[in-house]
């Protein structure tokens, strides 16, 4: 059993889109859309229940929080580790960044560009006798599970990625590949 027509405008409404979206993504029209909402129609069904569909959908996605996205296999490396360890455990599980801890903890991030700017800095591609400590950039923000994808969405304009911990301890990283892959 579908909701009420007279939901279609609020819930439309709450969820932050136009009526050209919605119909968009309905595959209705704009005008049917502006003519239920404003009760000088009586729908079909089928339109009905494109609307409501595709309403569930952007509710349920806008419900979404870091552990339904977070990725639960976080490669670190640690900060007294070599440059070059970073590297190699980077170019293994094909990574651009990593977090870096020390005794269990998020300390810092290392990326592909923290060491090339480090190599363009000494005008050296040997980085051997660095420690990643040497180089490393600031950590990622930290979120608990519970975090709306909403409230993620800005932190991941500005960072890499984010980490997601309970009580300290680490329990996933979202990062922009990440987020693509529900957008």
């Amino acid at each position: 059993m579908l909701p009420k027509i007279s939901e279609i405008k609020h819930r439309r409404k709450k969820a932050g889109i136009t009526q050209f979206e919605l119909a968009h993504k309905a595959g209705v029209s704009q005008s049917l859309i502006a003519k239920i909402e404003a009760d000088k129609i009586e729908p079909s069904y089928s339109a009905v229940h494109k609307l409501f569909e595709v309403l569930d959908y952007i509710e349920t996605k806008q419900g979404m929080t870091a552990k339904d996205i977070m990725n639960r296999k976080v490669i670190t490396t640690e900060k007294r580790n070599q440059v070059s360890e970073a590297i190699r455990t980077m170019k293994k599980y094909g990574l651009s960044q990593i977090p870096v801890t020390s005794d269990g903890l998020i300390v810092g991030s290392i990326s592909e560009k923290s060491v090339l700017d480090k190599v363009i800095e000494l005008e050296d591609t040997n980085l051997s006798n660095l420690k990643v400590e040497d180089i490393m950039d600031d950590a990622y923000p930290t979120l608990n599970e519970n975090t709306p994808l909403k409230a993620i969405l800005p932190l991941l304009k500005h960072n890499q990625a984010v980490i997601i911990t309970k009580k300290e301890r680490i329990l996933g990283i979202i990062t922009k590949a990440d987020l693509l892959k529900v957008v």
